[in-house]
């Protein structure tokens, strides 16, 4: 049977229907809704940058005029009302309909094959645009008559000062537009894809200078409708255009004269290495960053800067993802057949003790400890019932646990007491200096303890599933994959409808090993080289005996002018981690103020995290300086050395 959750990318869905029963309207709220209540989100060049899997497609796909009014027709499509709200709250829907005509065009190799002419620069990039801007008309026509409405049907209003370009792209009604559109994309498809170029006085600058409907058309209108309808042409994976490409693209959609709607979606790997890293350039570095009067800029995920608020990002994750979830299980027979589509449900998170004679080790090794660290057994009692209160409502909480947590205070308040003399009374108890403070980043330190030295479970439930997802929906699908499909076998023997925390991690675990070694961007390997040497020391942090910066050790903390200054000073390294950030195996939270310093931390995504078994919670880091980062891709190092910030 088909695991629907292994059909990632929404464009493997061929129909509206099937596309709308699986996508979720959260993504609207969170990132559209506020640009659009600003009125900056159609009357301007608006960029959306994000990672691989981010779900830039997705949104686009969705603002296609034909999906807008599949959704309307379409009483029974799951979480119909949601989605309405949602593309309402957007501007893109109003009580007479739709108010946008939205068409998606990808931009592939296809258009990166002009710049291999060998004409001049102009000649080069007035091809491409105008063979977008054909295959944009004709992409508004077809999405209309898709929705049931014949293009004679189909007019256009074009600008008052437009006039006298009005005849070159047609006139106005639909058929001739369309019947222009045509001759435009049959001679410009020519050029680019024969066999040997044309020579340049062959080149018909009909197809090139005179076709520019984006400066013409104003609105659609369609017969029999009072509403006009605003063209928003929505250009897709615009990083796979060579960079010169996509600055002259942004320099014509960046025209304030333009009344369509235009959006380009891009991932990181379009800007230069300084751009990603600092998040700033100048303007023949990033397409359109520092225009803020002409261009609106939304990053949905990754890069430099972009995750202040980041408790309320992963409950807005967690929300998306558990409604994507639950439709894709709708859509799976063997689970919608017995009601089952809620994931929480199929992954519980109840406590899992260690083996009895791991127990019995783990006292003893307690017990040895409150002799070392001198810790008096009436102190011992009340480090109990402060470790009791504070694991009432914990899900997982057991003995381990509770044994785990003591082991962590004992550490901690043997390193909090003053220096004993050599007459000091071994079995008096002595005050540290400091007050001991049991909060979640200890218990968390104790649980990572308790996975490396006794095994276990630490990734499970459905929550922990989406954290490790790192706000990304082709990271959770992925994930999801290998949970779902063991779920599925146990259906189908009538076993157990849920999968046991030990399960659940092993398979996590087992998958983010697979998915590293499946990375194939650029500097794969040496992210990988990157991502192991920060991952094994924030590990080695993580495993000592105190739990030490609250148990939460997942990121390097570089000094902020340090690392503004990679760019510049070690370019080779700036690539890395521009990958790396791109691909979501890091990510970068700069300006991090704390120990009277301002650090960039560069944490490590949700995917090696769990192939190394480190915590999930943010904002611990080992303090470390540029030159730590080049040790680690340094091929040459000697494996026993010591780092330079160790």
């Amino acid at each position: 049977m088909a695991n629907l959750f292994e059909t990632r990318a929404t464009e493997f869905f061929r129909n509206e229907e099937g596309f709308l029963s699986v996508v979720t309207p959260e993504p609207l709220f969170t990132f559209l809704h506020k640009p659009a209540q600003e009125d900056r989100l159609y009357d301007r060049l608006t960029v959306i940058i994000g990672t691989s899997g981010s779900g830039k497609t997705t949104l686009a796909r969705l603002f296609q005029y034909q999906t807008v009014k599949t959704l309307l027709r379409n009483g029974d499509c799951p979480n119909r009302d949601a989605t309405i709200d949602a593309l309402t709250s957007c501007g893109a829907l109003s009580n007479a309909g739709p108010t946008l005509l939205g068409c998606r065009i990808p931009l592939g190799a296809e258009y990166r094959d002009f710049w291999e002419l060998p004409y001049p620069d102009r000649i080069k990039t007035g091809l491409m645009i105008a063979l977008l801007q054909a295959r944009a008309l004709l992409s508004w026509l077809r999405n209309v008559k898709a929705s049931g409405v014949p293009i004679d049907r189909v007019s256009i209003e074009p600008r008052a000062d437009a006039s006298a370009a009005l005849a070159t792209i047609g006139g106005t009604r639909g058929p001739e537009l369309h019947r222009r559109a045509q001759e435009v994309e049959l001679a410009t498809h020519r050029i680019s894809s024969a066999l040997l170029p044309p020579r340049i006085e062959d080149v018909l600058e009909a197809a090139v200078a005179p076709y520019r409907p984006f400066d013409v058309i104003k609105a659609f209108r369609i017969t029999d409708e009072a509403a006009e309808l605003q063209p928003l042409v929505i250009f897709d994976d615009a990083h796979a255009l060579h960079p010169a490409q996509l600055k002259a693209l942004r320099d014509c959609l960046a025209r304030r004269e333009l009344r369509i709607a235009r959006w380009v979606l891009t991932r990181l790997d379009a800007f230069s290495s300084a751009s990603v890293l600092t998040g700033r350039g100048g303007p023949s570095e990033e397409p359109g960053l520092d225009r803020a009067r002409e261009t609106t800029v939304i990053w949905m995920q990754g890069g430099s800067g972009r995750d202040r608020d980041r408790p309320c990002q992963r409950r807005a994750f967690r929300k998306m993802s558990k409604a994507m979830a639950g439709r894709y299980l709708s859509g799976m027979e063997v689970f919608n057949r017995r009601g089952l589509n809620d994931l929480g449900v199929l992954l519980p998170t109840l406590p899992h003790p260690i083996p009895p004679g791991q127990r019995e080790g783990l006292v003893r090794r307690v017990d040895s400890l409150q002799r070392e660290c001198r810790v008096s057994p009436d102190r011992r009692r009340s480090l109990e019932r402060t470790v009791d209160r504070f694991l009432e409502n914990a899900d997982d909480s057991n003995e381990d646990l509770r044994l785990a947590i003591l082991a962590v205070l004992f550490e901690r308040h043997a390193k909090r007491i003053p220096l004993q003399g050599p007459f000091h009374e071994a079995n008096r108890d002595t005050e540290p200096n400091r007050l001991l403070k049991l909060d979640a980043g200890v218990v968390d330190g104790a649980r990572v303890h308790l996975l490396h030295e006794f095994g276990r479970p630490y990734y499970y439930g459905v929550d922990t599933l989406c954290d490790a997802s790192w706000e990304n929906a082709e990271q959770f699908l992925r994930l999801t994959a290998r949970l779902v499909e063991r779920l599925q076998t146990q259906l189908i023997r009538r076993e157990e409808a849920s999968l046991a925390g030990r399960t659940q991690h092993k398979l996590l675990q087992e998958r983010a090993a697979e998915m590293i070694e499946d990375w194939a961007f650029p500097e794969c390997g040496r992210v990988r080289a990157l991502v192991h040497g920060m991952a094994t020391a924030c590990l080695a942090k993580s495993l000592d005996g105190d739990a030490p910066l609250r148990g939460e050790v997942n990121a390097f903390g570089i000094p902020q002018d340090d690392f503004d200054a990679i760019p510049r000073s070690d370019p080779e390294l700036a690539r890395v981690l521009q990958f790396g950030v791109a691909y979501s195996a890091i990510s970068l939270l700069p300006n991090h103020a704390t120990t009277n310093t301002t650090w960039c931390l560069i944490e490590l995504g949700g995917i090696p995290i769990l192939r190394y078994g480190l915590t999930l919670k943010r904002g611990g880091f080992l303090e470390r300086r540029a030159s730590d980062l080049k040790w680690l891709l340094s091929e040459e190092r000697d494996e026993s050395a010591t780092p330079v910030g160790s």
